[in-house]
């Protein structure tokens, strides 16, 4: 039977491919390839392992399991509200007209939404409001926004396979998956914010992730995205129907009882407004270690290149790497050192060529729904004067908690 469920979603598979080659553009192509792909796969999974509850019948609303897979009341949404107010106090802001002006603001709030919609897709929408500077102006004008930073449906009842559709932050590397809130340091690693933008690869698209068959949990995912959300500059592809292609692939292994590993890879690459392409390269590595609730030790590090053919080949790559410790149940320290480098710049980048960035962090955190962190950075970017920089965050959430990326 296994055989024959395989043979059956290869032909489909094929006549589905063979189809919208003929009738759409290629970007349309490679999202039915996803999704015929990883619906094949699972379709073969669930033929040979996957449990007889799931060649039951079908689960229906009047089913009495039905609402209660939803956290809360099975027709209401859980919602959950975070808040990030952060102090900063800065050699460089102490003019009111700097875009990082010294003083105490709200750094993020976020409005999250997460509810089953039936007993096959759940949906996540989280909004974020947040604070927006246009220095273009004299005073810089500063100005909160409320936008959507998520808004997706995702497959619950697939084996194997997970399927994505809506605006979701893309599986390159793993800060870039992370909410401001989840961070272990108050701010984004350097090579995010200058390479991928403030508002970092979040974009419209599909997403196909499948667990692989081997002894630890492996994760390979594919992702086709618009190329055209706010502040993908290097994207923006002005050609018909092109869209941007992503594979990120996970791997978590158990080292022993209390010390496990995380390597993830990407690969990112699309068209971009000079009717080039543009590629991003990542890597990964984690490792955590927990030998009670009072005592952790967690070393990360995280590289990212992107390589942007427009006016010139620029090439800009970043490193960060951080150590942060539990020394007691509520108190951790941290510290954290980055290194970035842009060569031959396009005329559309304005960062310096070369940063090197220190961080030390102190952190209190009474429990998972809130906590207050002290920073210090320190910042070399060939200015006249490298910054030197305090800042005070305190973090809280309430409503629904549910898990997330960290």
């Amino acid at each position: 039977m296994a055989l024959f469920a395989c043979l059956k979603t290869a032909r489909l598979f094929a006549h589905v491919l063979k189809f919208t080659r003929s009738l759409s553009p290629p970007g349309l192509s490679f999202v039915a390839s996803v999704v015929v792909l990883t619906a094949a796969t699972g379709s073969a999974f669930a033929q040979g392992v996957a449990p007889s509850s799931t060649t039951g019948p079908a689960p229906s609303f009047k089913d009495p399991s039905f609402g209660t897979r939803s956290r809360g009341n099975s027709f209401n949404p859980d919602i959950g509200v975070n808040a990030l107010f952060l102090y900063q106090n800065s050699n460089r802001g102490r003019d009111a007209g700097s875009v990082d002006r010294n003083g105490l603001g709200l750094q993020e709030a976020e409005l999250q939404f997460t509810s089953d919609v039936d007993p096959y897709w759940r949906f996540v929408g989280t909004l974020s409001l947040h604070q927006e500077v246009d220095d273009s102006t004299t005073p810089v004008e500063r100005e909160y926004v409320l936008e959507a930073e998520e808004a997706f449906a995702e497959t619950i009842a697939l084996p194997v396979v997970t399927l994505r559709v809506g605006k979701f932050k893309a599986a390159l590397g793993k800060q870039n998956q992370i909410h401001t809130h989840a961070l272990a340091f108050v701010d984004f690693p350097l090579q995010n914010t200058v390479l991928l933008g403030e508002e970092g690869l979040n974009d419209l698209g599909i997403s196909g992730a499948a667990l692989l068959p081997t002894p630890w949990f492996s994760e390979l995912t594919l992702q086709g995205l618009s190329g055209q959300g706010e502040g993908l500059e290097y994207f923006q592809p002005t050609t018909a129907n092109s869209f941007v292609g992503l594979a990120h692939w996970k791997n978590l292994i158990d080292l022993s009882d209390d010390l496990t590993s995380e390597l993830g890879l990407s690969a990112v690459t699309g068209k971009n407004q000079s009717a080039s392409s543009t590629q991003f390269y990542g890597a990964d590595l984690t490792f955590k270690w927990r030998a009670t609730a009072n005592q952790a030790l967690i070393w990360s590090t995280e590289y990212l290149q992107r390589d942007l053919n427009a006016d010139t080949h620029e090439v800009g790559q970043g490193v960060s790497t951080w150590v942060q410790l539990q020394f007691d149940r509520r108190w951790w320290v941290q510290a954290r050192s980055e290194y970035l480098q842009i060569n031959d710049p396009s005329t559309s980048t304005t960062a310096a060529t070369h940063q090197r960035k220190q961080s030390a962090l102190l952190a209190f955190v009474p429990s998972e729904f809130s906590g207050i962190r002290l920073q210090y950075d320190h910042l070399n970017d060939s200015g006249p004067k490298d910054e030197h920089k305090i800042l005070l965050q305190y973090n809280a959430s309430i409503g629904a908690h549910p898990a997330h990326a960290y």
